[in-house]
Protein backbone atom coordinates (compact mmCIF):
# COMPACT_ATOMS: atom_id res chain seq x y z
CA UNK A 1 0.00 0.00 0.00
CA UNK A 2 3.29 2.61 -0.17
CA UNK A 3 2.10 3.17 3.80
CA UNK A 4 5.04 1.48 5.56
CA UNK A 5 7.17 4.33 4.23
CA UNK A 6 5.43 6.68 6.83
CA UNK A 7 7.26 4.50 9.61
CA UNK A 8 10.88 3.08 7.85
CA UNK A 9 11.85 2.80 11.35
CA UNK A 10 9.71 0.18 12.41
CA UNK A 11 10.97 -3.34 12.30
CA UNK A 12 8.94 -5.69 9.97
CA UNK A 13 6.52 -7.28 12.37
CA UNK A 14 6.68 -11.29 13.02
CA UNK A 15 3.48 -13.10 12.42
CA UNK A 16 2.26 -16.03 14.53
CA UNK A 17 1.07 -19.21 12.22
CA UNK A 18 -2.63 -18.93 12.50
CA UNK A 19 -3.86 -21.01 14.61
CA UNK A 20 -7.70 -20.74 14.66
CA UNK A 21 -10.42 -22.43 12.39
CA UNK A 22 -11.93 -19.01 11.35
CA UNK A 23 -11.29 -15.82 9.59
CA UNK A 24 -11.40 -12.34 9.96
CA UNK A 25 -12.42 -9.50 8.23
CA UNK A 26 -12.71 -6.06 10.02
CA UNK A 27 -14.52 -3.22 7.63
CA UNK A 28 -12.81 0.30 8.65
CA UNK A 29 -9.35 1.13 9.18
CA UNK A 30 -9.54 3.66 11.85
CA UNK A 31 -7.80 3.20 15.55
CA UNK A 32 -10.31 0.42 16.92
CA UNK A 33 -9.95 -1.76 13.96
CA UNK A 34 -6.14 -0.85 13.74
CA UNK A 35 -5.61 -1.95 17.21
CA UNK A 36 -8.25 -5.20 16.79
CA UNK A 37 -6.37 -5.91 13.60
CA UNK A 38 -2.76 -5.91 15.34
CA UNK A 39 -4.11 -7.72 18.63
CA UNK A 40 -5.30 -10.61 16.66
CA UNK A 41 -2.26 -11.06 13.80
CA UNK A 42 -0.25 -11.17 17.13
CA UNK A 43 -2.07 -13.85 18.61
CA UNK A 44 -2.25 -15.88 15.20
CA UNK A 45 -5.58 -15.19 14.28
CA UNK A 46 -5.95 -14.91 10.61
CA UNK A 47 -7.46 -10.86 9.59
CA UNK A 48 -7.60 -8.85 6.56
CA UNK A 49 -8.97 -5.45 7.30
CA UNK A 50 -10.66 -2.50 4.80
CA UNK A 51 -10.81 0.96 4.72
CA UNK A 52 -13.42 2.61 2.50
CA UNK A 53 -11.31 5.77 2.05
CA UNK A 54 -8.74 6.15 -0.63
CA UNK A 55 -6.60 8.46 0.93
CA UNK A 56 -5.55 9.53 4.43
CA UNK A 57 -6.72 13.21 6.33
CA UNK A 58 -6.50 14.80 8.83
CA UNK A 59 -10.04 15.44 9.96
CA UNK A 60 -10.31 14.85 14.17
CA UNK A 61 -6.66 15.46 14.49
CA UNK A 62 -5.92 15.47 17.43
CA UNK A 63 -7.06 12.64 20.71
CA UNK A 64 -6.56 12.78 24.03
CA UNK A 65 -5.85 9.34 26.02
CA UNK A 66 -5.29 8.75 29.91
CA UNK A 67 -4.66 5.63 32.25
CA UNK A 68 -6.72 3.05 31.23
CA UNK A 69 -7.08 3.94 27.41
CA UNK A 70 -2.87 4.12 27.31
CA UNK A 71 -2.85 0.47 29.54
CA UNK A 72 -5.45 -1.42 27.31
CA UNK A 73 -2.98 -0.30 24.10
CA UNK A 74 0.35 -1.81 26.33
CA UNK A 75 -1.72 -5.03 26.48
CA UNK A 76 -3.38 -5.58 23.20
CA UNK A 77 0.66 -5.50 22.00
CA UNK A 78 3.35 -3.20 23.53
CA UNK A 79 4.24 -2.41 19.65
CA UNK A 80 0.30 -0.44 19.93
CA UNK A 81 1.74 1.48 22.95
CA UNK A 82 5.17 1.96 21.57
CA UNK A 83 3.88 3.57 18.36
CA UNK A 84 2.03 5.47 20.27
CA UNK A 85 4.57 6.81 22.85
CA UNK A 86 6.48 7.48 19.88
CA UNK A 87 4.24 10.36 19.17
CA UNK A 88 2.38 10.84 22.01
CA UNK A 89 2.68 14.49 23.66
CA UNK A 90 1.87 15.54 27.75
CA UNK A 91 2.04 18.42 29.38
CA UNK A 92 5.31 20.25 28.68
CA UNK A 93 5.49 21.70 31.88
CA UNK A 94 7.15 19.15 34.92
CA UNK A 95 4.99 20.22 37.59
CA UNK A 96 1.96 19.48 35.51
CA UNK A 97 2.92 15.51 34.47
CA UNK A 98 -0.11 14.35 36.41
CA UNK A 99 -2.36 17.04 35.77
CA UNK A 100 -5.41 15.53 32.84
CA UNK A 101 -6.62 19.17 32.48
CA UNK A 102 -6.86 22.48 34.28
CA UNK A 103 -10.34 23.55 33.51
CA UNK A 104 -10.81 27.85 33.76
CA UNK A 105 -13.48 30.32 33.78
CA UNK A 106 -13.38 31.42 29.93
CA UNK A 107 -15.12 34.79 31.49
CA UNK A 108 -12.49 36.00 33.03
CA UNK A 109 -8.68 35.90 32.07
CA UNK A 110 -8.57 32.35 32.47
CA UNK A 111 -8.83 32.05 35.95
CA UNK A 112 -8.45 28.05 37.25
CA UNK A 113 -11.18 26.49 38.33
CA UNK A 114 -10.14 22.76 38.59
CA UNK A 115 -6.78 20.74 38.24
CA UNK A 116 -8.18 17.70 37.64
CA UNK A 117 -5.53 15.01 38.08
CA UNK A 118 -4.69 11.56 36.77
CA UNK A 119 -2.17 10.03 39.14
CA UNK A 120 0.91 8.29 37.34
CA UNK A 121 0.07 9.04 33.76
CA UNK A 122 -1.77 12.31 33.61
CA UNK A 123 -2.63 12.30 29.96
CA UNK A 124 -1.04 11.95 26.73
CA UNK A 125 -2.44 13.24 23.17
CA UNK A 126 -1.45 12.37 19.50
CA UNK A 127 -1.83 13.50 16.13
CA UNK A 128 -5.18 10.53 15.25
CA UNK A 129 -3.28 10.20 11.47
CA UNK A 130 0.06 10.29 11.76
CA UNK A 131 -0.53 7.52 15.13
CA UNK A 132 -3.08 5.28 12.84
CA UNK A 133 -0.32 5.04 9.76
CA UNK A 134 2.28 4.06 12.49
CA UNK A 135 -0.26 1.09 13.21
CA UNK A 136 -0.79 0.37 9.68
CA UNK A 137 3.25 -0.52 9.53
CA UNK A 138 2.69 -2.78 12.23
CA UNK A 139 0.20 -5.18 10.21
CA UNK A 140 1.92 -7.89 7.41
CA UNK A 141 2.09 -6.48 3.95
CA UNK A 142 -1.21 -7.74 2.22
CA UNK A 143 -3.20 -7.21 5.29
CA UNK A 144 -4.35 -3.59 5.20
CA UNK A 145 -6.52 -2.65 1.84
CA UNK A 146 -7.73 1.43 1.34
CA UNK A 147 -10.65 2.00 -1.31
CA UNK A 148 -13.09 -0.30 -0.27
CA UNK A 149 -16.26 0.92 0.26
CA UNK A 150 -18.58 -1.54 1.89
CA UNK A 151 -22.39 -1.90 0.52
CA UNK A 152 -23.30 -5.23 1.40
CA UNK A 153 -22.75 -7.54 3.53
CA UNK A 154 -24.81 -11.53 2.36
CA UNK A 155 -25.06 -14.27 4.72
CA UNK A 156 -24.10 -17.78 3.96
CA UNK A 157 -25.69 -20.80 4.39
CA UNK A 158 -22.48 -21.73 6.58
CA UNK A 159 -22.93 -19.26 8.92
CA UNK A 160 -20.32 -17.26 7.41
CA UNK A 161 -20.60 -13.80 4.89
CA UNK A 162 -19.81 -12.21 1.44
CA UNK A 163 -18.52 -8.57 1.94
CA UNK A 164 -19.57 -6.49 -1.08
CA UNK A 165 -17.64 -3.51 -1.90
CA UNK A 166 -18.25 -0.33 -4.18
CA UNK A 167 -15.99 -1.81 -6.80
CA UNK A 168 -17.63 -4.42 -7.81
CA UNK A 169 -15.48 -7.29 -5.76
CA UNK A 170 -16.33 -9.25 -2.71
CA UNK A 171 -14.84 -10.75 0.37
CA UNK A 172 -15.19 -13.87 2.09
CA UNK A 173 -15.35 -14.73 5.78
CA UNK A 174 -15.92 -16.34 9.01
CA UNK A 175 -16.37 -13.21 11.12
CA UNK A 176 -16.97 -10.06 10.45
CA UNK A 177 -16.28 -6.65 13.07
CA UNK A 178 -17.29 -3.86 11.74
CA UNK A 179 -15.29 -0.82 13.15
CA UNK A 180 -16.37 1.72 10.24
CA UNK A 181 -17.04 4.93 12.04
CA UNK A 182 -19.98 6.93 13.59
CA UNK A 183 -21.42 6.84 10.02
CA UNK A 184 -21.04 3.13 10.55
CA UNK A 185 -22.51 1.22 7.03
CA UNK A 186 -22.07 -2.00 9.20
CA UNK A 187 -24.13 -0.81 11.87
CA UNK A 188 -26.91 -0.22 9.25
CA UNK A 189 -26.78 -3.64 8.10
CA UNK A 190 -26.47 -5.61 11.48
CA UNK A 191 -29.23 -2.63 13.38
CA UNK A 192 -31.36 -2.43 10.15
CA UNK A 193 -31.36 0.28 8.16
CA UNK A 194 -35.00 1.41 9.71
CA UNK A 195 -33.79 1.32 13.10
CA UNK A 196 -33.58 4.79 14.94
CA UNK A 197 -30.64 3.12 16.60
CA UNK A 198 -28.71 3.07 13.42
CA UNK A 199 -28.94 7.47 12.53
CA UNK A 200 -26.69 9.35 15.21
CA UNK A 201 -27.95 11.46 17.25
CA UNK A 202 -27.26 15.50 17.46
CA UNK A 203 -25.83 16.03 20.08
CA UNK A 204 -26.69 20.38 20.32
CA UNK A 205 -23.30 21.48 19.65
CA UNK A 206 -20.66 21.96 17.02
CA UNK A 207 -16.95 22.35 17.28
CA UNK A 208 -14.31 25.24 15.32
CA UNK A 209 -10.84 22.93 15.29
CA UNK A 210 -7.45 23.65 14.39
CA UNK A 211 -3.74 22.86 14.72
CA UNK A 212 -1.02 25.88 14.96
CA UNK A 213 2.86 25.48 15.59
CA UNK A 214 3.39 25.49 19.02
CA UNK A 215 5.63 28.77 18.07
CA UNK A 216 2.67 30.56 17.47
CA UNK A 217 0.74 29.18 19.99
CA UNK A 218 3.32 30.49 23.00
CA UNK A 219 3.37 34.05 21.18
CA UNK A 220 -0.38 34.31 21.37
CA UNK A 221 -1.52 32.57 24.57
CA UNK A 222 1.92 32.16 26.87
CA UNK A 223 3.85 29.79 28.00
CA UNK A 224 1.69 28.54 30.61
CA UNK A 225 -1.51 28.31 28.51
CA UNK A 226 0.02 27.12 25.26
CA UNK A 227 1.91 23.91 26.41
CA UNK A 228 -0.50 22.56 28.92
CA UNK A 229 -3.41 21.19 28.50
CA UNK A 230 -6.60 23.42 28.98
CA UNK A 231 -10.46 24.06 28.55
CA UNK A 232 -11.75 27.77 29.33
CA UNK A 233 -15.30 27.00 30.39
CA UNK A 234 -17.79 29.79 28.56
CA UNK A 235 -21.66 30.26 28.18
CA UNK A 236 -22.94 28.01 26.24
CA UNK A 237 -19.73 27.60 24.64
CA UNK A 238 -15.86 25.84 25.31
CA UNK A 239 -12.17 26.18 24.02
CA UNK A 240 -9.96 22.93 24.49
CA UNK A 241 -6.30 23.24 23.50
CA UNK A 242 -3.20 20.26 24.31
CA UNK A 243 0.12 19.69 22.79
CA UNK A 244 0.10 17.07 20.01
CA UNK A 245 3.60 15.65 18.13
CA UNK A 246 5.64 16.05 20.99
CA UNK A 247 4.79 19.43 21.79
CA UNK A 248 5.35 20.91 18.66
CA UNK A 249 2.08 21.53 17.54
CA UNK A 250 -1.39 22.74 19.77
CA UNK A 251 -4.45 21.48 18.74
CA UNK A 252 -7.38 23.54 18.70
CA UNK A 253 -10.63 22.89 18.98
CA UNK A 254 -13.57 25.50 19.95
CA UNK A 255 -17.12 24.09 21.18
CA UNK A 256 -20.32 26.29 20.81
CA UNK A 257 -24.11 25.11 21.97
CA UNK A 258 -27.13 25.08 19.65
CA UNK A 259 -30.38 23.22 19.58
CA UNK A 260 -30.57 22.33 15.83
CA UNK A 261 -28.28 22.08 12.85
CA UNK A 262 -29.97 22.63 9.57
CA UNK A 263 -26.85 21.73 7.68
CA UNK A 264 -27.13 18.43 5.11
CA UNK A 265 -23.15 18.58 5.77
CA UNK A 266 -21.73 17.86 8.75
CA UNK A 267 -18.61 19.69 8.16
CA UNK A 268 -19.42 23.37 6.88
CA UNK A 269 -17.18 25.87 6.00
CA UNK A 270 -17.28 29.00 7.83
CA UNK A 271 -15.40 32.59 8.79
CA UNK A 272 -13.36 33.76 11.01
CA UNK A 273 -16.17 36.96 11.30
CA UNK A 274 -18.52 34.04 12.11
CA UNK A 275 -16.33 32.67 14.78
CA UNK A 276 -15.68 36.05 16.57
CA UNK A 277 -19.82 36.25 16.46
CA UNK A 278 -19.98 32.67 18.26
CA UNK A 279 -17.39 33.50 20.96
CA UNK A 280 -18.89 37.24 21.31
CA UNK A 281 -18.86 38.03 25.15
CA UNK A 282 -16.14 35.16 26.15
CA UNK A 283 -12.60 36.07 28.14
CA UNK A 284 -9.75 37.26 26.45
CA UNK A 285 -8.38 33.54 26.58
CA UNK A 286 -10.97 32.20 24.73
CA UNK A 287 -10.94 35.06 22.30
CA UNK A 288 -6.99 34.22 21.86
CA UNK A 289 -7.78 30.58 21.03
CA UNK A 290 -10.24 31.08 18.18
CA UNK A 291 -8.44 34.36 16.76
CA UNK A 292 -5.54 31.12 15.67
CA UNK A 293 -8.26 29.74 13.49
CA UNK A 294 -7.12 30.39 9.87
CA UNK A 295 -9.50 28.49 8.09
CA UNK A 296 -12.53 27.89 10.26
CA UNK A 297 -15.31 25.13 9.64
CA UNK A 298 -17.91 23.91 11.36
CA UNK A 299 -18.40 20.62 12.33
CA UNK A 300 -21.51 18.99 13.99
CA UNK A 301 -20.91 16.62 16.96
CA UNK A 302 -23.26 13.54 16.61
CA UNK A 303 -22.88 10.27 19.25
CA UNK A 304 -24.08 7.29 19.70
CA UNK A 305 -26.13 6.90 23.23
CA UNK A 306 -27.91 4.22 22.99
CA UNK A 307 -27.40 0.61 21.12
CA UNK A 308 -30.08 -2.42 21.85
CA UNK A 309 -26.78 -4.97 20.66
CA UNK A 310 -23.65 -4.37 19.12
CA UNK A 311 -23.59 -8.26 17.88
CA UNK A 312 -25.74 -10.65 15.47
CA UNK A 313 -24.20 -14.16 14.81
CA UNK A 314 -20.39 -13.54 14.26
CA UNK A 315 -20.89 -9.99 13.12
CA UNK A 316 -19.79 -7.22 15.85
CA UNK A 317 -19.00 -3.53 15.77
CA UNK A 318 -16.80 -1.77 17.92
CA UNK A 319 -15.24 1.66 18.41
CA UNK A 320 -17.02 4.94 17.22
CA UNK A 321 -19.55 2.20 15.00
CA UNK A 322 -20.22 0.96 18.47
CA UNK A 323 -20.54 3.91 21.17
CA UNK A 324 -19.33 7.37 19.20
CA UNK A 325 -19.17 9.77 21.81
CA UNK A 326 -18.70 13.43 21.43
CA UNK A 327 -14.96 14.90 23.24
CA UNK A 328 -15.76 15.82 26.24
CA UNK A 329 -14.65 13.55 28.70
CA UNK A 330 -11.44 12.70 26.49
CA UNK A 331 -12.45 9.09 26.75
CA UNK A 332 -14.15 7.63 23.17
CA UNK A 333 -11.39 6.73 20.95
CA UNK A 334 -10.09 5.43 24.67
CA UNK A 335 -12.90 2.48 24.24
CA UNK A 336 -11.72 1.29 21.06
CA UNK A 337 -9.19 0.08 22.50
CA UNK A 338 -10.48 -1.15 25.37
CA UNK A 339 -13.10 -3.18 23.13
CA UNK A 340 -10.10 -4.52 21.66
CA UNK A 341 -7.99 -6.28 24.12
CA UNK A 342 -11.63 -7.83 25.47
CA UNK A 343 -12.10 -9.37 21.29
CA UNK A 344 -8.61 -10.38 21.51
CA UNK A 345 -8.62 -11.78 24.99
CA UNK A 346 -12.20 -14.08 24.00
CA UNK A 347 -10.45 -14.86 20.73
CA UNK A 348 -7.35 -16.12 21.71
CA UNK A 349 -9.26 -18.39 24.72
CA UNK A 350 -7.83 -21.96 23.54
CA UNK A 351 -11.59 -22.99 23.93
CA UNK A 352 -12.02 -21.13 21.01
CA UNK A 353 -11.54 -23.05 18.06
CA UNK A 354 -14.39 -22.77 15.53
CA UNK A 355 -16.46 -20.34 13.90
CA UNK A 356 -19.25 -21.20 16.23
CA UNK A 357 -17.26 -20.56 19.67
CA UNK A 358 -16.93 -16.98 18.29
CA UNK A 359 -20.86 -16.46 18.49
CA UNK A 360 -20.56 -16.93 22.15
CA UNK A 361 -17.34 -14.78 22.83
CA UNK A 362 -18.97 -11.92 20.90
CA UNK A 363 -22.45 -12.27 23.13
CA UNK A 364 -20.37 -11.73 26.08
CA UNK A 365 -18.38 -9.07 24.35
CA UNK A 366 -21.52 -7.62 23.54
CA UNK A 367 -22.92 -8.37 27.46
CA UNK A 368 -19.29 -6.99 28.93
CA UNK A 369 -18.54 -3.41 26.91
CA UNK A 370 -22.35 -2.16 26.14
CA UNK A 371 -22.64 -1.08 29.28
CA UNK A 372 -19.45 0.85 30.10
CA UNK A 373 -19.33 2.19 27.02
CA UNK A 374 -22.69 4.05 26.42
CA UNK A 375 -22.56 4.93 30.00
CA UNK A 376 -19.35 6.90 28.50
CA UNK A 377 -20.99 8.35 25.42
CA UNK A 378 -24.38 9.81 27.94
CA UNK A 379 -22.11 11.15 30.60
CA UNK A 380 -19.62 12.90 27.36
CA UNK A 381 -22.57 14.56 26.17
CA UNK A 382 -23.56 15.72 29.99
CA UNK A 383 -20.06 16.97 30.79
CA UNK A 384 -20.12 19.32 27.71
CA UNK A 385 -23.60 20.76 29.25
CA UNK A 386 -21.65 21.15 32.04
CA UNK A 387 -18.48 23.03 30.42
CA UNK A 388 -21.01 25.38 28.84
CA UNK A 389 -22.50 26.04 32.16
CA UNK A 390 -25.69 24.47 31.01
CA UNK A 391 -25.91 21.35 32.92
CA UNK A 392 -28.70 20.50 35.13
CA UNK A 393 -29.21 21.48 38.83
CA UNK A 394 -25.40 23.11 37.88
CA UNK A 395 -25.71 25.95 35.69
CA UNK A 396 -23.00 28.33 35.75
CA UNK A 397 -22.38 28.09 39.56
CA UNK A 398 -18.23 26.98 39.47
CA UNK A 399 -18.27 25.53 42.75
CA UNK A 400 -20.71 22.79 41.70
CA UNK A 401 -18.83 22.51 38.22
CA UNK A 402 -15.45 21.95 40.00
CA UNK A 403 -17.36 19.45 42.77
CA UNK A 404 -18.44 17.45 39.21
CA UNK A 405 -15.73 17.66 37.14
CA UNK A 406 -13.28 17.05 40.45
CA UNK A 407 -14.77 13.38 40.53
CA UNK A 408 -16.29 12.73 37.29
CA UNK A 409 -13.53 10.72 35.60
CA UNK A 410 -12.33 8.67 38.23
CA UNK A 411 -14.35 5.33 37.10
CA UNK A 412 -13.41 5.28 33.55
CA UNK A 413 -9.91 5.85 34.48
CA UNK A 414 -9.28 3.24 37.57
CA UNK A 415 -11.08 0.77 35.44
CA UNK A 416 -9.39 -2.79 36.02
CA UNK A 417 -8.84 -4.50 32.55
CA UNK A 418 -7.64 -7.55 33.79
CA UNK A 419 -11.04 -7.96 35.61
CA UNK A 420 -12.97 -6.94 32.46
CA UNK A 421 -11.20 -9.81 30.68
CA UNK A 422 -12.20 -12.34 33.86
CA UNK A 423 -15.50 -11.11 33.65
CA UNK A 424 -15.93 -11.66 29.40
CA UNK A 425 -14.41 -14.90 29.71
CA UNK A 426 -16.91 -16.03 32.38
CA UNK A 427 -19.49 -14.63 30.73
CA UNK A 428 -18.76 -16.74 27.21
CA UNK A 429 -18.24 -19.77 29.53
CA UNK A 430 -21.57 -19.41 30.75
CA UNK A 431 -23.36 -19.02 27.68
CA UNK A 432 -21.35 -21.89 26.26
CA UNK A 433 -22.44 -24.08 28.51
CA UNK A 434 -26.30 -23.39 27.98
CA UNK A 435 -25.27 -24.03 24.16
CA UNK A 436 -24.64 -27.83 24.29
CA UNK A 437 -23.26 -27.60 20.31
CA UNK A 438 -20.68 -25.25 21.44
CA UNK A 439 -19.94 -26.36 24.61
CA UNK A 440 -16.46 -25.01 26.11
CA UNK A 441 -14.04 -27.04 28.15
CA UNK A 442 -13.14 -24.96 31.47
Amino acid sequence: MGLRQDSSDTQDPVVPKPRKQFNIAIVGGGLAGLSLAIGLVQRGIPVQIYEGATEWTNAGAGLVFAKNSMAAMAKISPDIYAAFAKRSSGQGWESKKTTYMDYRDGSTDGDLITSVICANTGQESVHRTLFAKDLVALLPDGTFHMGKRLTAIDNRPDGGYTLRWADGQSTEADVVFGSDGIKSKCRQLLLGEDSPETTPKFAKEFAYRGMVPMEKAVAVLGEEFARNSMVNIGSGCLTTTYPVEKGTLLNLVACRSIDTWEHDEWVVPSSQEAVRKDFAGCGPVMQKVISMMDKPAMWALFDHPECSTFCKGRFALIGDAAHASTPHQGAGCGQAFEDALVLCSLLEDEHVLSAAHVEDALEAYDAIRRPRTLKIVNTSRENGEICMKRGEDIGGDLDKIKASLDQRFHWIWHEDLDEQVQQAKAKMYEISEARPHTAMVN
